[in-house]
């Protein structure tokens, strides 16, 4: 551990820690002060890999500041890219206002800007004044749609049950050799992808055995949310849509930015969450009006 000082309070500094015993069950208790959630079964199932590194301060042992990164490899326009996404920012409520965020926030930029494609992040709109203060500017995100023709399901699916082994290292293996969907296509993190599905999603797997292919879904009213698709093949989306909807759905939005995206509609994606980009970067993604994909935020 390194001791630091930040406005005359001595902290210990540590990043990835996840074998620690003693330091990982402080952060899981800050995370879920913080967020409302805990890191444990995500550590437990196996899926805390190397890609995502906490940067973290304590105070008597105790972690009471937090800012993490994800390294996550992306093919955009068919060139592979390591993209750093920075979250899990959180303090708790006792240390705020004493520049803890900001240390780590400095810490984290000095060491990643150069050996990566680019550095980003998502926030909401309580901080939104924060993040410029280190160069970030906002990046608009734009997301596709489309209106789809009334019709019973085709197809042949099913749920995935994630509590099933066999189920799940079929989703995985899925995962791992599925080909690019999308024009910023995130790639190698079963990690991240089974955050998610694990948890958030893990009534939203379906697997469609005409097509071959697993699509991560939620069905709320009239509207498709359709999150990922996981194919050996390249396959078109509307074929998803038509096997996968049933006669209630009127629109289907797309949680990606689409290879082929003729057919849909692009729109201004209003969200709690606002892109920030590293400044460096930052004209890049202004000028393609693409998005992130949904599963890939940390």
């Amino acid at each position: 551990m390194e001791f630091i000082k930040v406005n005359n309070t001595n902290y210990g500094f540590v990043k990835d820690f996840k074998l620690d015993q003693q330091i990982r069950p402080s952060f899981n208790k800050l995370t879920e002060a913080v967020f409302g959630f805990s890191l444990e079964n995500w550590y437990k199932d196996g899926f805390w890999g190397e890609y995502y590194i906490p940067y973290s301060l304590l105070h008597h042992e105790k972690v009471v500041s937090n800012v993490s990164i994800n390294k996550i490899e992306f093919d955009i326009e068919g060139e592979r890219k390591l993209g750093i996404q920075i979250g899990t920012v959180m303090t708790d409520e006792k240390f705020r206002n004493r520049g803890l965020n900001k240390y780590l926030m400095e810490r984290i930029i000095h060491e990643w800007k150069d050996r990566t494609d680019f550095v980003y992040l998502f926030a909401n709109d309580s901080v939104l004044d924060f993040y410029p203060k280190f160069n970030f500017k906002i990046v608009d995100e734009y997301q596709h749609s489309k209106t789809v023709d009334t019709h019973s399901a085709s197809s042949v699916w099913k749920k995935l049950n994630m509590k099933d082994p066999a189920e799940v290292a079929f989703f995985i293996g899925r995962i791992k050799d599925s080909i690019p969907i999308a024009k910023i296509s995130m790639r190698n993190n079963v990690s991240m992808i089974m955050f998610y599905c694990n948890w958030f999603k893990k009534n939203n797997i379906y697997y469609i055995q005409e097509l071959d292919v697993i699509v991560i879904a939620d069905f709320n009213n009239d509207t498709m949310y359709l999150d990922d698709i996981f194919s050996l093949s390249p396959i078109n989306i509307d074929n998803i849509i038509h096997s996968i909807s049933d006669q209630r759905i009127r629109s289907v939005i797309l949680g990606f930015t689409p290879l082929h995206d003729e057919g849909f509609e692009k729109r201004l994606l209003k969200s709690t969450d606002t892109l920030f980009v590293l400044k460096d970067k930052f004209e890049f993604f202004t000028s393609k009006r693409w998005m992130f994909p949904v599963l890939s935020h940390a």
